[in-house]
């Protein structure tokens, strides 16, 4: 049994919100998502919009986000991390393919916020950490004019 005193330091030293290292725990069958998706979609744009669909939206092992001075930083897996102003204004960031997309992250309440945006559509990513459990759920919503409907998954983390 851990005692109270050790008990409260450790949960004093828990970083608030989804600050802090994340490793995944569990992860939807993100074909399948896609492949729902665009099912209504006709032959010509379907397999066009799954293949962007499946670049873009990866499920990485782990997670880093990170803030200091104004800036909030987040690192998919082993990919260079994406820093943004914590006010929610938006930046310019290009992926290391090229593509280039103005990006944002913003505390709401509990959980933060990051946008990406695209000029053929957005990506919201919304991180939440269930206090009692400590565990990170990273909702994700994918919209375009092109979908049919949003892409929305969830990915937890521990």
């Amino acid at each position: 049994m851990i005692p109270t005193f050790l008990l409260a330091t450790l949960l004093a030293v828990q970083p608030a919100g989804p600050f802090g290292n994340w490793t995944l725990d569990s992860a939807p069958d993100l074909p399948k998502v896609i492949e729902e998706a665009t099912a209504s979609m006709n032959f010509i744009t379907r397999p066009i919009a799954r293949s962007r669909l499946n670049k873009t939206n990866e499920v990485y092992p782990t997670v880093r986000i990170g803030r200091e001075a104004g800036t909030i930083s987040i690192q998919y897996g082993q990919r260079q991390p994406q820093h943004m102003p914590a006010d929610g204004s938006t930046v310019p960031w290009t992926r290391e393919d090229g593509e280039k997309f103005l990006i944002s992250a913003r505390a709401e309440q509990d959980d933060l916020v990051q946008t990406y945006k695209a000029e053929d559509g957005e990506r919201t990513n919304v991180f939440h950490v269930d206090p009692a459990s400590r565990i990170l759920t990273l909702k994700v919503t994918v919209t375009s004019p092109r979908l049919p409907r949003p892409v929305s998954y969830a990915i937890t983390y521990r």
